[in-house]
């Protein structure tokens, strides 16, 4: 299939389409040549085959959405092989370190058994025994330190590989959420009500997956229709908002992380950067009574005050 991509007619220069179908090919032949992630990560490789062929064949209008799937799905091959690969690195260094602590215990008895025959056969090297002792159990401290140290920044590794997958994950949803919002004709903006000079729309809570960040197709689309109101001069400021289940820090975490997703679209969608603040306030500004689930769901919502 990647020699199909790569190939190119001889008599016509490659349109721009085919050049990033082309580079991309190339990213994931590079994938497939790397001997040290051979064999894993056989899942999202195949998945990445499939999303490059279908940027191949996207119609003009799908070719960028597709093209950057196609991107998100070869990095993604790439992150899942090298967690695979340290995965698997992190378990030899746990048989070989068991087999170094098994080794280490017998050499301890057997030195133990020494050290008790010497104290009985010469009193006198006592002092002298103890101090070896000593020296010795302070580099089995070193080692142990040593040893965890090593097995605390492999952790790191694989959390932050980790989380790179799942900002890969967020971003594929993002982009698929977008490529069906394309298909949504006729989309409505959020309702609106006055507040004094202002402008407030209101995009409810199932805008949203269940504690994701991530904007359903039906409400990018109704973004996108709002963008289009949004065209005159002011300031906007979207606020998050969720209810009182859950942590504090944690519902303000999530009530930023989508104010910021709203932000994005707009800003896809023609609004200035400069004009929009996204501002995450948990469960401080209820709307509604949290003690029944249709207050809750009220609460649930981010609104986009327009100045």
């Amino acid at each position: 299939m990647l020699a199909a991509l790569l190939a190119m007619p001889a008599a016509a220069a490659p349109s721009e389409h085919e050049q990033a179908v082309a580079r991309l090919a190339a990213e994931l032949g590079a994938l497939d040549a790397d001997a040290s992630l051979g064999g894993l990560a056989r899942l999202e490789r195949l998945q990445a085959r499939q999303a490059l062929a279908d940027a191949r064949d996207a119609r003009r209008r799908d070719r960028e959405h597709k093209l950057a799937l196609a991107s998100v799905r070869i990095e993604t091959a790439r992150l899942a092989a090298e967690a695979e690969l340290l995965a698997d690195q992190a378990a030899q260094l746990d048989r070989e370190r068991d087999q170094i602590m098994i080794e280490a215990s017998r050499l301890e008895a057997e030195r133990a058994r020494r050290e008790s025959e010497r104290l009985r056969l010469q009193a006198l090297a006592r002092e002298e025994a103890l101090q070896r002792e000593l020296e010795l159990a302070e580099a089995d401290r070193v080692a142990a330190v040593e040893a965890a140290e090593a097995e605390t920044a492999q952790a790191r590794k694989l959390a932050a590989a980790r989380a790179r997958e799942a900002e890969l994950a967020r971003k594929e949803a993002e982009l698929a959420a977008a490529i069906a919002a394309d298909d949504i004709a006729d989309a409505a903006p959020p309702p609106v009500r006055r507040e004094g000079g202002k402008q407030v729309y209101t995009l409810a809570g199932n805008a949203f997956g269940s504690g994701s960040a991530s904007l359903t197709a039906e409400a990018q689309a109704s973004l996108r229709a709002l963008a289009g109101l949004l065209s005159g001069g002011g300031k906007v400021t979207i606020e998050g908002h969720t209810d009182s289940q859950g942590a504090d820090d944690a519902n303000r975490a999530l009530s930023q992380r989508r104010a910021d997703a709203v932000r994005r679209v707009l800003e896809e969608a023609g609004v200035a950067a400069s004009r929009m603040r996204a501002a995450g306030k948990g469960e401080s500004a209820p709307v509604a009574d949290n003690a029944s689930a249709a207050g809750r769901a009220l609460n649930r919502r981010v609104e986009i005050i327009v100045n």
